[in-house]
């Protein structure tokens, strides 16, 4: 099943972002986000959150049109965001889109939300904004990114070293090297085919897939 989470940052529209919404089986909503839900035509199942960024006529909005409305004391262990993950991994995601994940007022829930992605390493999580696409890779595994040739992939390892990174059909390959935290060396590859390849077999590294379309 996959899920499609609106979070509380800004969303920049896409194409990739149509497509997880086009193909999402159910869609939650974090706090604020309910109003980019609205914005796109979504209408969340559920909204969780302390609702301390929700302007009031777009909770009455989404009430009417029938959302479920978790609501959650302020001061809380959790994200908001966090709280949706848990709720869709609660009703069997396979898959989940988070939507308005970066970005936002607040460079710290943009930390946030990319550090959650490492605290689910059982499900398949793609944080989706505009023509970025990102995910985490854990190893030993390998990930296969679609895209057209000049995109740009990143690779930013997570733990403090991802050892043995292969690549296929990038500019700068890799052929078993290791990347280390706190090195950029990573960023800014080039895709040279509309599919490229990374395989890696320890660590957990942040991929970074970004359209020029």
């Amino acid at each position: 099943m996959h899920v499609v989470i609106f979070a509380g940052g800004t969303l920049h529209a896409s194409r990739t972002v149509r497509q997880a919404i086009e193909a999402a089986d159910l869609i939650l909503a974090a706090d604020s986000g309910a109003a980019t839900a609205l914005e796109y035509g979504c209408i969340p199942a559920m909204i969780l959150g302390d609702f301390d960024s929700l302007a009031s006529e777009h909770l009455e909005q989404v009430q009417r049109l029938g959302s479920q409305i978790v609501r959650v004391p302020s001061q809380k262990d959790e994200t908001d965001t966090e709280l949706a993950l848990l709720e869709a991994k609660k009703q069997g995601a396979s898959s989940i889109t988070l939507l308005g994940a970066l970005g936002g007022e607040r460079f710290e829930h943009t930390l946030a939300n990319v550090f959650l992605l490492t605290g689910f390493p059982e499900l398949s999580i793609r944080i989706v904004d505009g023509p970025t696409t990102c995910w985490l890779l854990q190893g030993p595994g390998q990930s296969e990114v679609i895209g057209e040739p000049g995109d740009f992939l990143s690779l930013f390892p997570i733990t403090p070293e991802v050892t043995t990174i292969t690549t296929t059909n990038l500019a700068y390959p890799l052929h078993g090297e290791s990347l280390r935290l706190g090195t950029p060396r990573g960023i800014s590859n080039e895709l040279q085919k509309d599919r490229a390849s990374v395989t890696i077999e320890g660590g957990m590294l942040l991929l970074i897939h970004t359209s020029k379309s």
